[in-house]
């Protein structure tokens, strides 16, 4: 009898193991599945964290400085003085405009040639600009100004600016890429309205929407 019982304890021994053991990988498998939605999901929130009117700097070595410190935009059709005309900085940068309102751009930078910015539809992915020679052929392009001080200008003078087109292109999110010597150092993102869509509002209701 204690034979047969000690055979039956070690039957069901070895059951338990072979169950634990399938019980793990299952675990392991449902864990795996877990991770790749997580890293999906991480991804997919890098992509689309980027809020309106901040510089994020790419290809900055550590202890560097960026080639822009600051950017001050303002438009001619939208806003008061005082919003068209905040000092440089780094965030809260104007970025909503109405299609055929005058984008101009005034640089807080060391460098007075070699800086451009180039206009494309809005890219989750924003690594595409790091990895590929940037052009007029490039997917999504929309517009380039180079941005240069004028030795006659006054201090606060505009660097370069451009309008969109209405019936060249619509509203929407749209990538502001600096470039340096064809080196992308910055990129931004702006929207769009329709003309005549933002005119009328006030300042308040115009600082709102560039934090939505």
């Amino acid at each position: 009898m204690k034979r047969i019982a000690l055979s039956m304890i070690a039957v069901l021994v070895l059951f338990s193991t072979v169950n634990c053991k399938d019980g793990a990988k299952g675990t392991k498998s449902e864990n795996a599945v877990n991770v790749a939605n997580v890293a999906n999901t991480t991804a997919e929130q890098v992509q689309d964290s980027m809020v309106l009117g901040k510089l994020y700097y790419v290809n900055l070595k550590e202890g560097e400085q960026p080639v822009m410190t600051g950017l001050s935009l303002f438009g001619n059709r939208c806003g008061s003085e005082d919003f068209n005309h905040k000092p440089c900085a780094a965030e809260g940068i104007r970025s909503v405009f109405e299609l055929n309102e005058w984008v101009e751009f005034l640089p807080e930078t060391s460098a007075k040639t070699g800086i451009k910015v180039m206009v494309f539809k809005h890219n989750a992915d924003q690594g595409v600009y790091q990895k590929n020679a940037l052009n007029s052929e490039t997917t999504g392009f929309v517009q380039e100004c180079e941005l240069k001080k004028d030795p006659e200008a006054e201090e606060n003078d505009q660097w370069g600016s451009f309008y969109l087109h209405p019936d060249e292109v619509e509203p929407g999110f749209y990538d502001f890429v600096f470039l340096y010597n064809n080196k992308v150092f910055a990129t931004m993102l702006t929207k769009f309205y329709k003309p005549n869509e933002l005119i009328e509002k006030p300042d308040s209701e115009l600082e709102k929407l560039m934090k939505e």
